[in-house]
């Protein structure tokens, strides 16, 4: 079970339990305006593995928290030019969050991403490539 937090004017988060669960949040994030990021916490604790997703039409980005990265790390893709403003920011309820400019995947590979988190009980999805950060989040 996941819980995601992605739209600011509900109180509470989703429960993830299925993967039709996690497409309606998906397709939610996808649908809201602009580059929007829903995060998914394992067991609904923060203490635990989290998987952060950002949805932009053909664009997503990803940053993965856990035991195998303490720090965080980031989807690593290369695919996309920089967006026009120059940086890749995605925003959590409004609240803009900067991605590296390498960060962001195609939207099929990051929403897999989201369903292999979700079936392996919140382990570090392996079809993406990743940037450790450096020091703590």
């Amino acid at each position: 079970m996941i819980e995601a937090w992605y739209d600011g004017n509900v109180t509470g988060a989703t429960t993830v339990t299925t993967a039709a669960d996690l497409d309606r949040v998906l397709d939610a994030v996808a649908a809201m305006k602009g580059p929007t990021l829903a995060e998914l916490y394992t067991d609904g604790d923060p203490e635990k593995s989290w998987l952060e997703i950002g949805l932009h039409g053909e664009r997503a980005s990803l940053r993965y928290v856990g035991d195998d990265a303490p720090n965080g790390a980031h989807s690593k893709g290369g695919t996309f030019p920089l967006p026009p403003g120059g940086e890749v920011l995605y925003y959590f309820m409004n609240n803009p969050r900067e991605y590296p400019d390498d960060a962001e995947i195609p939207v099929d590979v990051a929403r897999q991403a989201a369903h292999d988190f979700l079936s392996s009980g919140g382990q570090r999805p392996s079809g993406v490539s990743w940037t450790e950060q450096d020091g703590p989040l």
